[in-house]
């Protein structure tokens, strides 16, 4: 089992933006007072995004990753897994309009309900995508999970 990190670019290129919207208003300092609605706004995505930044700053030192091991795929930064045999297809995904990469899991339809609860979520989610800028390697990991999940296709097979 190989485990993947949170990637640094996240990390600091939100925090670059989080300081950049923070500093922002404070250039035309005697507006600021005419136009308070706007510069609490700024503020408050400035703290959006600096929190963000923390928070994945925070699993990255709490050694939170995306890996999977004999059970299953961890899907999120919170350690949740889809197991095996819950899983119905692995694939890759890019968009065409912001052309974000990532891996997505989908499971069989007669799991969500399972993963749901055990998720703690109020609706089930049909497909667990696994954002590419957010993993260290990124290309390795879904390389590596797709050679896995083959081998674990074929057991399967073996063993109906």
């Amino acid at each position: 089992m190989k485990i993947y990190k949170v990637s640094w670019y996240p990390i600091i290129a939100f925090m670059l933006a989080g300081i950049i919207i923070f500093l922002l208003p404070i250039g035309d300092i005697k507006e600021i007072l005419s136009e308070l609605f706007l510069f609490l706004c700024t503020w408050c995505l400035s703290f959006l995004f600096l929190g963000y930044a923390f928070y994945l700053l925070s699993k990255r030192r709490q050694h939170k990753a995306f890996c999977w091991d004999g059970e299953g795929v961890v899907i999120d930064l919170n350690g949740n897994k889809v197991y095996w045999d819950e899983i119905e297809d692995i694939k890759f995904s890019k968009s065409s309009i912001t052309h974000m990469r990532s891996t997505v899991i989908y499971p069989h339809y007669t799991h969500h309900e399972k993963i749901r609860v055990r998720r703690k979520k109020l609706m089930p989610t049909p497909a667990h995508s696994i954002e590419w800028y957010l993993i260290e390697k990124s290309k390795e990991y879904h390389e590596n999970l797709m050679k896995v999940w083959k081998e674990k296709q074929e057991e399967r097979a073996v063993n109906c």
